[in-house]
């Protein structure tokens, strides 16, 4: 048999250079995932999603702490009037799922941004809620909703608008 040579043998690494590699490593995923989870676009489609969901399960308070003090839109809404409308509207629903079709989001500056979404409106009602639910349904265009980054949060966005130039909301007395 032949013999072979013995490769020289590479000595363990110490405990403590093994833990600081190791934690480097851990340390480095840990601000990858909260630099992406924090991502302008990525929180736009959230807080997005998250009004859906909140005026669906119709949890009003968590629909108001996403509006920003400052909403209006171009049917003459304020905060207190929008949520006030939502409410009476969409409490008529005995059952209610809203399901976006399409959403896209766009960032115009890093602390503004909107999304365009299609949404269907299932459920059932009285005839005001059915009338909303067909008025919705049939819209042609998407809904736009704009977001603003209040301070240096990445997490905290407020909606300062929603447009849909084919929705008609008949006026509401101040």
């Amino acid at each position: 048999m032949p013999t072979t040579k013995n490769a020289p043998t590479l000595a363990p690494l110490p405990p403590w250079l093994r833990w600081a590699m190791v934690g480097s490593v851990v340390v480095a995923i840990g601000l990858g995932a909260f630099w992406q989870h924090g991502q302008p676009e990525r929180q736009v489609r959230v807080h997005t999603e998250t009004l859906l969901r909140a005026v669906e399960g119709r949890d009003w308070e968590r629909v108001e702490s996403l509006f920003s003090e400052a909403y209006t839109d171009d049917w003459g809404f304020d905060k207190q009037t929008a949520l006030s409308y939502a409410q009476q509207v969409f409490g008529q629903f005995f059952r209610l799922r809203i399901q976006p079709q399409e959403l896209q989001v766009q960032i115009s500056q890093g602390d503004r941004g909107n999304a365009t979404v299609w949404f269907v409106i299932e459920g059932s009602g009285d005839p005001l809620a059915n009338l909303t639910r067909d008025q919705v349904n049939a819209l042609e265009q998407p809904f736009q909703f704009f977001w603003q980054r209040p301070g240096g949060n990445p997490y905290r966005w407020e909606l300062i608008r929603i447009e849909n130039p084919d929705l008609e909301i008949p006026a509401v007395r101040s």
